[in-house]
């Protein structure tokens, strides 16, 4: 009799095992696109995916409509050269972009593939962000400091200046609010009328990213294997907590986030490759996905560079391995 009992527990503990790991696991792509062939530096999606702009190892950057899939655009620096893009981003609009090379960028159209503009950077650029129609642009830089650019009419509007390096900004697309990460694990949002800060919250590591909502009233930071919070701009109290699960008794990074247009939804990647959608009031995950691999009998991991919501319920994401995801 107590064999009997034993084992049907040790039955119903691999039962129970095997189901917290289907309840676990995370789904697939429903299709990819190789975009570069050795990696990326850096990627930023379109707001509703239908176009990506990538800096790539091996041959600098590009700019791709999405559906169907065809690379418009060769963007660098100079000519001749393949220039390692450390930051990317597409405006709210989707009519422009901006390049951060080491100490340069460059604003361009995506509409005719030209050059806008060009400029030279006090530090060397760690984050490009930019506002509605590519007028202004928020560069995170290693001088302890965040610049907002008026990049179409030239010259700083603001100098946003912190104690240590600033890894990660935002801005929302009207221009009227920014966010800044940096190395003294502090998260700063910011009135860019003023050039003021509004609030300020502290995580346990080092800022890997920083997300605002489109209207401003959310604020999303997450620190290196450490904490992730949504906090409301207007009060400065918490709404959320992001479980960032274990992993080796430490947190996994996210490496990127993006809230949906409501601000209800938050889309959040991991350098893991994992890809999670959450409720940003409850701090729930709600659906898990996983980046496509080169060799899945060698994996070599890809961090997620870049998040979108799409039409419906369809979601983009682009990993350091150099392929476009798409999830439903």
């Amino acid at each position: 009799m107590r064999r009997t009992a034993k084992r049907a527990l040790k039955s119903a503990t691999l039962a129970g095992l095997v189901l917290g790991l289907v309840a676990c696991s995370a789904e697939e792509p429903v299709s990819v696109t190789s975009m570069a062939v050795q990696g990326l530096y850096s990627a930023a999606l379109s707001d509703n995916g239908s176009g990506s702009l990538i800096g790539s190892i091996q041959h600098g950057g590009s700019y791709w409509r999405n559906t169907p899939s065809q690379r418009l655009y060769n963007w660098n620096h100079a000519s001749g050269e393949y220039t390692p893009l450390v930051s990317v981003d597409i405006d709210p609009s989707g009519d422009y972009a901006a390049t951060g090379g080491e100490r340069t960028m460059v604003l361009w159209s995506t509409v005719t593939g030209e050059s806008v503009g060009f400029w030279n950077t006090p530090g060397d650029i760690k984050s490009v962000k930019l506002t509605r129609n590519g007028d202004f642009a928020l560069v995170g830089m290693d001088d302890q400091t965040a610049r907002y650019f008026d990049v179409k009419n030239g010259g700083v509007r603001h100098v946003l200046r912190m104690g240590s390096v600033i890894r990660s900004v935002d801005v929302t697309p009207d221009g009227r609010y920014a966010l800044t990460g940096d190395d003294l694990y502090q998260v700063v949002l910011w009135d860019l009328r003023t050039g003021e800060p509004q609030q300020t919250w502290q995580l346990d590591n080092n800022i890997a990213t920083v997300k605002l909502s489109n209207d401003g009233a959310y604020a999303f930071a997450a620190a290196q294997l450490g904490d992730a919070k949504v906090w409301s701009t207007l009060t400065g109290g918490q709404v959320s907590q992001i479980d960032t699960g274990a992993l080796q008794s430490r947190n996994v990074t996210i490496s990127q986030a993006q809230f949906s247009n409501d601000g209800r939804r938050l889309l959040l990647g991991e350098q893991n490759r994992r890809v999670n959608l959450v409720d940003t009031i409850t701090g729930d995950v709600q659906r898990s996905w996983d980046l496509h691999l080169k060799d899945t009998m060698r994996p070599t991991g890809s961090a997620v560079l870049a998040l979108a919501f799409g039409a419906g319920n369809t979601y983009y994401a682009i990993g350091s391995n150099g392929f476009l995801n798409v999830f439903q």
